[in-house]
């Protein structure tokens, strides 16, 4: 059998990046029908069974529906196109696909209920008049909103984190650099999702919809599969064999035999 060269640095991004902006596209298509039958279809048989009588957070019942269904089967893709770039390092693709997908529906639960938080409006005193508020007055409830979406991106971060620790095979040496500076991994998350929470604050300033939601996330896509993508790079190039070692500057993996052809 041939034996099986390893990714280099710019093979490994570019691979990556056009993985999950492929998965994103695929997904969002999909996404959207599952998101319609969520807000027109599913929503009702969950008030029915009074599973989601009024909502949760800052949104009401078929919205939360809709956004849960959609992030589903757009998580799902996009872990599922990752799992192709990633799948020569694993033993299953199983878990990679599971948290991911869980992770991703969490955020996009969490960054939508942070969009259709109001940042202006009238609280009701107790006397029963209203008075007018402004963002000072809502920091509180935005700042809570806003903390639910960074810890989605932390446990997302955590989740991935323990399949790149633990789901390596350990019949391919190469697997090793998911080891190596791993937990530059949870930083970049939790990085990534407070500059979401950031840009989601000033961009829609309360006044959410799920259209203005799926292009907030076509357009975050593109800036979370390159720094991903590039974290990757560095936990690459962290394990490859230094200059001044006598290895083969290919550094290819060793022959496939005795692997059985299911390990790939």
């Amino acid at each position: 059998m041939q034996k099986q060269r390893a990714l280099s640095a710019v093979g490994l991004w570019w691979r990556w990046v056009l993985a999950t902006l492929i998965g994103a596209a695929i997904g969002n298509i999909f996404g959207i029908a599952a998101c319609l039958a969520g807000v027109y279809y599913l929503s009702d048989r969950l008030m029915d069974i009074r599973i989601c009588d009024t909502g949760f957070g800052s949104l009401n019942c078929p919205v939360s529906t809709g956004i849960v269904s959609g992030a589903i089967v757009v998580g799902a893709l996009v872990s599922l196109m990752q799992y192709l770039v990633l799948r020569r390092f694993f033993k299953s693709p199983v878990w990679w696909i599971l948290v991911s997908t869980f992770g991703w529906t969490w955020i996009g639960f969490a960054a939508t209920s942070l969009a259709f938080t109001a940042q202006f409006g009238f609280a009701i005193n107790p006397d029963g008049s209203f008075t007018a508020s402004n963002i000072v007055d809502r920091i509180p409830l935005l700042a809570v909103n806003s903390l639910w979406l960074v810890l989605a991106g932390t446990m997302l971060g955590v989740l991935q984190w323990l399949v790149l620790w633990n789901g390596r095979n350990p019949k391919l040496p190469d697997a090793k650099f998911l080891k190596g500076r791993s937990l530059l991994w949870i930083v970049v998350n939790v990085v990534l999702v407070t500059c979401m929470a950031v840009a989601i604050i000033t961009t829609f300033r309360g006044q959410g919809s799920l259209y203005g939601i799926l292009l907030f996330f076509l357009g975050f896509t593109p800036f979370y599969a390159t720094i991903t993508g590039a974290t990757l790079v560095k936990m690459h190039l962290h394990h490859l064999p230094k200059v001044n070692e006598k290895v083969d500057a290919n550094y290819p993996l060793p022959s496939s035999e005795g692997i059985k052809e299911s390990d790939f």
